[in-house]
């Protein structure tokens, strides 16, 4: 097991970062939705505090919206297409703290699935689908395996009927949630392929006694912390870029490397 220090490095953030943003459209859809936010796990309010929200949509054309929700609010009024199927995110982040959005995975849902009269009840496993459903959007492949035709129930069940395997019940952003969608648009979709993705244990030196959480709603206490005695934190690091946060910053890392972000507290 390596212990690989923490490198200060702008640089492999901005890298870390610019994967996965669209432009933003400000189209105007047809009707205005009640979205309801999802609690907040209990270590990350109780660190962290009450956080903003930003919420994501995908329009038509594939290009997203956004919309800006205060710090202390439970839900928005967001303009929706409710006959246009698409994901929808919510990232939380706490200004502040210099905590922005995109560093821990998003909340979400689907439309039109979840929608009910004029409410959208999001949630994190929400977050998971959105984000499948947009990776399944951007492959490429046979046509009857796009997103809108997906048998989003059947995915759900696999979860509340806890027919997969320990880990991905546990936290599902184990996944190589590209690699399934690129497979299923391929060949369609099959569910042995939710396994964990490969992982190398790493052992971070913290620059701060912390306590510190990971980015994962479903798993947001870290394991293997023992910031008393050594100051170190154990993560299990992937292919994918991962994130552990404080009040004193930021850490994103993955088995290529890592980048510690200051917070306001440790300018």
């Amino acid at each position: 097991m390596g212990k690989i220090r923490i490198l200060y490095v702008d640089v492999l953030l901005m890298v870390f970062l610019s994967c996965g943003l669209v432009s933003v459209n400000h189209g105007e859809p047809a009707e205005v939705y009640h979205c309801e936010l999802p609690p907040l796990p209990e270590s990350w309010f109780t660190l962290l505090g009450s956080p903003a929200w930003r919420i994501e949509w995908t329009t038509s054309d594939g290009s997203r919206n956004t919309l800006e929700v205060p710090p202390s609010v439970s839900q928005a009024a967001v303009p929706l297409d409710g006959h246009q199927p698409g994901p929808i995110w919510a990232w939380p982040y706490w200004p502040q703290l210099g905590i922005g959005p995109y560093r821990t995975k998003p909340a979400g849902a689907l439309i039109p699935l979840d929608l009910q009269d004029d409410h959208c009840k999001l949630s994190w496993l929400g977050g998971v689908e959105a984000t499948l459903f947009y990776y399944l959007q951007a492959s490429s492949g046979n046509s009857k395996y796009r997103a809108e035709y997906f048998n989003w129930p059947r995915f759900r069940s696999l979860f509340s009927e806890a027919k997969l395997p320990p880990p991905v019940l546990a936290d599902p952003w184990c996944v190589d949630w590209v690699l399934v969608a690129e497979k299923t648009r391929v060949s369609g979709f099959d569910s042995r392929r939710l396994v964990p993705r490969a992982v190398r244990s790493l052992v971070i030196s913290l620059p701060a006694a912390g306590p510190w959480v990971s980015g994962s709603p479903f798993t947001p206490v870290l394991a293997g912390y023992d910031a008393q005695e050594t100051g170190n934190v154990t993560v299990n690091a992937s292919s994918s870029v991962d994130t552990i946060l404080s009040t004193h910053g930021i850490i994103s890392y993955s088995w290529d490397g890592i980048a510690y972000i200051p917070g306001l507290e440790d300018p």
